[in-house]
This record gives structure tokens, C-alpha cells and sequence, in this order.
């Protein structure tokens, strides 16, 4: 028997309470911590009752849960995959000023991925916590997102450094790349104040885009001109 147009909307609305609490919950935890939110908190910011939490996930490891498989699942939005980035790699051969096109384009993706999308700053700090205060869900994130990324950035970090680069200055070459850009997710407060903006939505993203770009270029000695 199909869904009556009742039991329809009662879904419609269990998966719109769903949404909502995970990404209420992905703000929370990234603000305070797994352990700094309880269940009160989250829904109390959801604005549903307690008994909610516990239906749809579980209680708040649960959600903790949720949260990471649907950040697990747009990995490749935040950024480049191995593929894709062996793909630019390829097209760009050994030429130093094309090579520099496709660090530009690297961070081009990541800083649009981290920084401009409302919906993935928050996930991404979550993710920025998790080094800081490991949970116990750290295993799966570092073998579902961090070894994955790891893997697309030394595919460019390989492709840019002299073939003679030991392993271990390209591991901390690859940190680095990424870490310039995870500190403007972490700053955003008062980097945007700084800079007067009031976001970085849209020409901020672009103007940071643009800089670490150049600037990521002339880190690996590439020339630093812009796309």
C-alpha cells in the first residue's frame, strides 16, 4: 500500500527535524566540543524536545555519528579527489607555470569548499576539532576523510617538489598547504573583522582563493603568476 498524502508530510517532516538537528548538532560540536554539548543543548538550539534526539539517532553519539557519514559524503565538494588532482597533474606535464595552474586550482577548491558554502564551514571546523579533542570516532574519520585527502594532496605536493624531495619534507609540504587554509576557517571571527568584511561568502572567498593561490605557488617555488 502507498503512503497516504498524511503519513507523506509526517515523513516530509521527520526528515526536515532530521536536517535540522544535524546541522544545529555539526555547529554545536564544532563550537564546544562533543563532550561540551548535551542533549538538553541540542534541542533545546533545534528547538524540539529532548525524546527527539533519542528517536532519530539515538542520543548525541549518535548524531556525533551522523554528522560525520554526511560529511564523509560530500569529502570530495571540500576537496580535490586523488583522481581529479593525478587528472591536472597529468594535463600539466613538467611545465613549472602550468604546474602553478593546478596549485591555483587546488586551493581554489579547497578554499571554496571550507570557506564559502554555509553549509560545510561548520562540518569542516568540526573536522578542525577533531586533532585537537580526538573522539572516539577519529578512527573512522582519519581512514574515511583524512587518509583520502592525504592521499590528493601528496599527489600535487609529488608532482611540484624536486623529484629529489625526501618523503618527509613532502608530508610537512602537504600539512602546511593545507593548514593555510584551515587557519582562516578557524580565525573567521576575527579575520573577517580584520579585514572588514562581513563574511567570507562570494568576493572574500575569492580574495583569500586568489592570495593563498599566489602565494602557494611561490611555497613551491613555482611562478607565481595568477590563472
Amino acid at each position: 500500500m502507498s503512503d497516504t498524502p498524511k503519513s507523506l508530510n509526517k515523513k516530509a517532516q521527520g526528515e526536515e527535524t532530521r536536517a535540522t538537528l544535524i546541522a544545529v548538532g555539526a555547529k554545536l560540536f564544532a563550537l564546544h566540543g562533543f563532550h561540551g554539548v548535551s542533549m538538553r543543548k541540542l534541542a533545546s538550539e533545534s528547538e524540539v524536545n529532548l525524546a527527539t534526539v533519542g528517536y532519530h539517532f539515538g542520543g548525541k553519539a549518535g548524531l556525533y555519528e551522523a554528522i560525520l557519514r554526511e560529511i564523509f559524503d560530500v569529502r570530495d565538494n571540500l576537496f580535490p579527489s586523488a583522481q581529479e588532482t593525478r587528472e591536472q597533474v597529468a594535463k600539466a606535464g613538467t611545465d613549472p607555470k602550468r604546474l602553478g595552474d593546478v596549485v591555483s586550482w587546488y586551493v581554489h577548491r579547497m578554499v571554496n569548499g571550507l570557506l564559502d558554502c554555509e553549509e560545510n564551514f561548520w562540518p569542516a571546523f568540526l573536522i578542525s576539532r577533531e586533532f585537537a579533542q580526538p573522539t572516539a570516532q577519529f578512527k573512522a574519520l582519519e581512514q574515511e576523510f583524512f587518509d583520502p585527502v592525504f592521499e590528493s594532496l601528496m599527489t600535487l605536493v609529488c608532482a611540484v617538489l624536486p623529484k629529489d624531495t625526501d618523503r618527509e619534507e613532502q608530508i610537512i609540504a602537504a600539512h602546511c598547504m593545507i593548514g593555510m587554509v584551515v587557519k582562516f576557517l578557524e580565525g573567521a571571527e576575527l579575520i573577517n573583522r580584520r579585514l572588514e568584511w562581513e563574511s567570507y561568502k562570494g568576493r572574500g572567498t575569492e580574495k583569500i582563493a586568489e592570495v593563498l593561490g599566489k602565494r602557494m605557488r611561490g611555497f613551491f617555488g613555482l611562478p607565481m603568476e595568477n590563472i
